[in-house]
């Protein structure tokens, strides 16, 4: 027997979670998510072309017919195979976790950059490397720890105040900077040679990107991001406010609970496999909104959107910025965007 989806408003339309989940969503919403995942394969396609080597489109479709070329398989799938996948990978990590600790805020601020969850697992990186020396496993599995143990902290602070947004943001803020004053510190006294490495550590890049990176990072995101959908229906819920959430069944608490380790996770994967990446967490879910012209950042939306913007930040470094970190040109694209924003909103009041 065919089961009939239930009827919905004009202008929107049920997307399945699996099971008998749904979600419903705007149609505008949806039509915005496939153009972005279409931009994220076509530059994804044109990243194939972009790098220090000569090795170009040519080689990749001789490749691709099944031509035998050491230097080209090296160069195209190894290193800038690899490359593409881990960019669109942690873009889409960074930007559904954005999306999760705006929603739990109810702020558009509320991005693990400016609430702490990222300089927690900078700290993780940095003691790896100062203090105790640093092979990747090291390194990684401080900043996985580094980034949960700061989430664990914050959570039990603004767990007596019912976990709302301006606790969660100020007790983030109020780690974030004795994470930044101890980090200074840190790098204050170790020797040249070692700061100047530690500082390369916590500099987001995809240069040393590999598939031995790329595959379990991807492996990683795309679980947690499948366990993440599962919130969906929760985050239009919770833009409702939690009285009236909690009015129509939700377990208020323990969905902010949920959402919060899903972004601390996925935050610390992101941190792990290319070093802090700084704010595209926080572009993505507000990008995504003002494109769908939803109130609320649709988590496949945001996924696509940190996707597109950390790829094309990576293209951009590489065709125009003699392969600059990826990290210096997101905080830089970052801070360029929100003046924009903010010199069109002054405009429009005046």
């Amino acid at each position: 027997m065919t089961r009939l989806a239930p009827p919905h408003p004009s202008g929107t339309r049920w997307v399945g979670l699996g099971g008998d989940r749904s979600l419903l969503l705007p149609r505008r919403t949806v039509r915005i998510t496939a153009l972005l995942l279409l931009a994220c394969v076509v530059l994804a396609v044109i990243a194939i072309g972009v790098g220090a080597s000569s090795y170009g489109y040519a080689d990749a479709w001789r490749l691709l017919l099944g031509e035998e070329d050491r230097g080209a398989h090296l160069v195209i799938v190894e290193w800038r195979g690899s490359r593409i996948v881990l960019a669109l990978v942690v873009g889409a990590a960074l930007g559904v976790s954005g999306a999760l600790f705006q929603s739990v805020t109810r702020n558009p601020l509320g991005s693990p950059d400016l609430i702490g969850f990222s300089m927690g697992a900078q700290t993780g990186i940095l003691v790896a490397v100062l203090l105790f020396g640093a092979s990747y496993a090291s390194v990684s599995a401080a900043s996985l720890v580094g980034g949960i143990a700061v989430g664990a902290v914050i959570y039990a602070l603004s767990l007596r105040s019912g976990f709302g947004g301006l606790v969660l943001i100020l007790s983030g803020i109020a780690i974030s900077a004795m994470l930044g004053a101890f980090n200074r510190w840190l790098l204050v006294r170790a020797d040249s040679d070692a700061a100047f490495g530690a500082l390369r550590a916590v500099t987001g890049t995809l240069e040393a990107s590999d598939w031995s990176v790329a595959i379990p990072t991807a492996i990683c995101v795309l679980v947690v991001l499948g366990a993440t959908l599962a919130l969906a229906p929760a985050m239009r819920d919770l833009e409702l406010g939690p009285d009236l959430a909690a009015s129509l069944g939700l377990r208020v608490e323990r969905t902010r609970a949920l959402m919060v380790l899903a972004g601390t996770v996925l935050v610390a994967l992101a941190t792990t496999a290319v070093g802090p990446i700084m704010f595209v967490a926080l572009i993505a879910p507000h990008l995504a909104r003002r494109l769908a012209r939803d109130s609320v950042a649709s988590l496949p939306a945001s996924a696509a959107t940190g996707a597109l913007l950390l790829l094309g930040a990576d293209v951009l470094s590489q065709a125009a910025l003699d392969s600059m970190p990826v990290g210096i040109v997101t905080a830089a694209v970052g801070g360029t965007y929100f003046m924009a924003l903010l010199l069109l909103e002054n405009r429009r009041t005046s």
